[in-house]
């Protein structure tokens, strides 16, 4: 039971690490001029995403967790509408949300770093720590976001601090996997 548990957080380690880090390149490499055609894009990935969530929501189970998907769901279907709606104010929103992504990110990396990294018999959990650290310093530079003025700066910093976000979240899957023991 407990290796099944551990077996889906490492999928979804896995899958969120690439998806972070593709995600921060895509961001990178975005020039200037498609800014806007990627905000729309966005947008319209918000609102399929809240469709096919409201759509299992009514295809599936009525449990309390399938309700609190439901209500997220409405949640990001109002957010894709907001940001097709005010495209010009999206990025200032956009590192908002990634700066609270990356604290939460953080604070869950430090999390694990203290209680299953021990635990897992790996050595250098304290590297764990620093790198969390360090995410919630990012995440807390982009709440503020006091150097970037302009789009294409900000654009490249949120982009590098969420492909760093993926690293930590692979690393972080390292380090929380228990070792076997040699019988």
């Amino acid at each position: 039971m407990l290796f099944q548990s551990l077996g889906r957080i490492k999928r979804t380690t896995i899958i969120t690490a690439i998806i972070l880090m593709a995600l921060g390149v895509v961001i990178l490499l975005c020039p200037e001029i498609y800014i806007g055609a990627l905000i729309t894009l966005f947008g319209y990935a918000m609102l399929i995403l809240s469709l096919v969530m409201i759509l299992d929501f009514f295809t599936g189970k009525k449990s309390l967790i399938h309700c609190i998907l439901f209500t997220a769901a409405l949640i990001l279907g109002i957010g894709g509408i907001c940001v097709l709606v005010f495209r010009d104010d999206v990025l200032r929103v956009l590192s908002l949300l990634f700066g609270v992504l990356l604290l939460v990110d953080g604070f869950h990396s430090l999390f694990y770093a203290y209680f299953c990294a021990r635990r897992s018999g790996r050595k250098g959990g304290e590297l764990l720590v620093i790198l969390s650290v360090l995410s919630i310093v990012f995440g807390v530079i982009l709440l503020f976001n006091p150097f970037w003025n302009m789009t294409d700066m900000l654009l490249k910093a949120i982009g590098s601090m969420v492909i760093y976000s993926g690293i930590v979240s692979g690393l972080r899957m390292i380090w929380i996997w228990p070792l076997k023991e040699n019988s």
